[in-house]
């Protein structure tokens, strides 16, 4: 019977918008394209999110990639990410209602150095029981060694795990290693149901 539910983070648990991160700091709109394209370059975030360049490093290598004029926005940008995270409607009460009625919940993410020293400051992270996360182990989803990482972190067994995440390269990693995997659109209210429903689900929430 599954008795842990392990959650990714960006775009399951919390909203993560590239756009609307920048939104918050820039109007003008080739500004925002510029600081956008920059900041969240994906080979470079996803270079960042491994752990391989400190935020020092990541804000130097964005640096490079703008005008002079752009560097304190830029700067301001990465310094405050983190809080314009907005919860996704409804998972915040499904990761309550689930940990009360008595599974475990977890947070397996690909995410850089600079959000794990200020994961204390994300209101939602508070409810899990655990979490690891790509930057503490040099590894990214879907990648064996980081769903191996919580398992033996928490004394996990794969069998009695699902794991809910956005992409199915995500969910394919994990069932490599015998998770079961939950693909997850954006609706709480299916995945409620999902969860009530399936048979192998050990809990009702």
């Amino acid at each position: 019977m599954i008795q842990h539910l392990i959650f990714d983070f960006g775009n399951v648990i919390i909203r993560f918008d590239p756009e609307y991160i920048v939104s918050q700091t820039v109007s003008d709109p080739e500004e925002h394209k510029l600081l956008t394209d920059a900041i969240f370059e994906q080979k470079r975030f996803e270079s960042y999110d491994i752990g391989l360049f400190s935020p020092e490093e990541h804000k130097a290598h964005t640096r490079a990639l703008l005008p002079k004029a752009l560097h304190e926005k830029s700067d301001h940008i990465l310094d405050t990410w983190y809080k314009h995270l907005p919860v996704t409607k409804g998972m915040d009460k499904i990761v309550r209602d689930a940990k009360a009625a008595g599974y475990g919940v977890y947070i397996l993410s690909n995410i850089n150095r600079e959000f794990l020293e200020n994961r204390h400051k994300v209101e939602v992270l508070s409810l899990f029981d655990g979490a690891r996360f790509s930057s503490q182990i040099h590894h990214i989803k879907p990648d064996p060694v980081i769903y191996q990482s919580l398992l033996d972190e928490y004394s996990l067994k794969p069998e009695e795990c699902l794991f809910i995440d956005d992409r199915q390269v995500n969910i394919n990693g994990g069932e490599a290693l015998g998770i079961k995997g939950y693909l997850f659109d954006g609706d709480a209210g299916k995945l409620r149901e999902f969860i009530n429903t399936h048979k192998e689900m050990a809990y009702k929430i």
